[in-house]
């Protein structure tokens, strides 16, 4: 490691909650407030006639759910209920008809298609948790309106940061090459050149990002290494996922380490930056001649050396949250413009920068695989999908980009 310079400090302090807590407690609290929130829904919105909830049927259901699907469910079972309590309708079981009529004022709110679909299947698993069958959210009418929302408002896809030109030869102008240039030596560079590093190779999504420890990762005797990823989103029962990671992310990661003593525990973590302004120095002054009103006399009459500016960086012990990620990519993709690193106009990065989200980084290396030639089965085995059709929303251009006429007709004649 590079000796730090003098004017940087760095204070490791386990107890300073930075930023919000979001350890253990913080997670159980949270699971609770869902569950309490979801029972509150299901019985304000039950019409009267259902028999008492079942609390094993209940437990059974919840317990099944991730915990950010439990939140989400929580947040839209709250807003069925009390759409359906405004309007004077039954929310369960919810019929057809209610649904759509439910369906047509999230779009005129202006709701995200992505968003309206995740409610249905909240609802319908509601029903599962009264005992129900969710024939409302099943109904081919409902099915039939998402279907022409799908289709009149495409939702964008998060934009891709790709690993860059020398390695897939189509990559996108914004690539990871760029971003790690713009991550400097201080505190918070090795941080995101790390982040950036793990987080692309190993096609991570957020929640497995931020929930990284130093206890996941074993390194080989050639430098490479491989991360366990103990749970996921389609991994609800914990089997656990093992990734690989190249010599030169393991080098950024461990780097990152080393310089915030973190030895154990989550790895990437927030840096609470204090910046303290030079000071001239102070020559000492007689009594008489330091005016009765001023603050700190006693400063006045020692005097005071200079002293330089200062950054002192603050290591706490939480996670990075998924805004945190947000707003650190967005900032690399800007600093990267700026410094000329990413050649787009100026329209365009602005319109960018509203697509790249948490969700890039595996988008880009989707990206990348596919245009390296990778098939679908290897692609749906990397990224840890349940399904291999994701690869067909994730790259669609891509593919017949690759594809054997796309290469034969671009080569050029002998």
């Amino acid at each position: 490691m590079p000796e730090r310079p003098a004017s940087e400090i760095i204070v490791h302090d386990q107890s300073r909650k930075v930023p919000q807590p979001r350890g253990k407690d913080q997670k159980i609290d949270r699971e609770l407030q869902a569950e309490l929130r979801i029972a509150q829904a299901l019985a304000a919105g039950a019409d009267g006639t259902l028999e008492d909830i079942s609390q094993d049927r209940f437990e059974a259901e919840f317990k099944a759910m991730a915990l950010n699907s439990k939140i989400a469910a929580a947040a839209d079972l709250d807003c069925y209920v009390d759409w359906c309590i405004a309007e004077r309708r039954a929310a369960f079981p919810a019929d057809p008809v209610t649904l759509v009529r439910y369906i047509e004022s999230k779009v005129k709110a202006k709701a995200k298609p992505a968003t309206i679909v995740r409610r249905i299947s909240s609802i319908a698993k509601a029903h599962h948790m009264l005992g129900l069958e969710p024939i409302g959210p099943r109904d081919r009418m409902v099915r039939q309106t998402l279907v022409a929302i799908g289709k009149k408002k495409k939702q964008r896809q998060a934009a891709a940061i790709r690993v860059g030109e020398s390695r897939t030869g189509t990559s996108s102008p914004i690539t990871i090459e760029a971003l790690l240039q713009c991550c400097d030596s201080t505190l918070p560079g090795l941080r995101d050149a790390a982040l950036l590093s793990v987080g692309y190779y190993g096609g991570l999504r957020v929640s497995e990002l931020t929930a990284a420890e130093v206890e996941h990762l074993a390194v080989d005797a050639d430098g490479t290494g491989t991360l366990t990823v103990p749970f996921s989103k389609t991994d609800q029962e914990g089997e656990g996922a093992e990734v690989w990671m190249p010599a030169d992310a393991v080098r950024r990661l461990r780097a990152w380490l080393e310089a915030a003593e973190i030895d154990e525990g989550v790895m990437f973590r927030r840096i609470h930056v204090t910046r303290k302004k030079a000071k001239g120095a102070i020559a000492p002054q007689a009594w008489d001649s330091i005016p009765g009103h001023t603050r700190h006399y006693q400063e006045r009459l020692v005097g005071q050396a200079a002293t330089p500016a200062i950054t002192v960086y603050t290591v706490g012990p939480n996670p990075l949250t998924t805004q945190g990620v947000n707003a650190i990519y967005k900032r690399l993709v800007e600093r990267a413009w700026a410094d000329g690193l990413i050649e787009i106009e100026k329209d365009d990065i602005v319109k960018a920068l509203k697509t790249i989200s948490s969700h890039s980084l595996r988008v880009g290396l989707t990206h990348d695989l596919i245009a390296l030639g990778a098939d679908g089965v290897a692609i749906t085995n990397a990224m840890r999908w349940t399904s291999p059709g994701t690869i067909l929303r994730y790259g669609k251009k891509l593919r017949a980009k690759s594809s054997a006429t796309a290469r034969f007709l671009s080569s050029e004649p002998e």
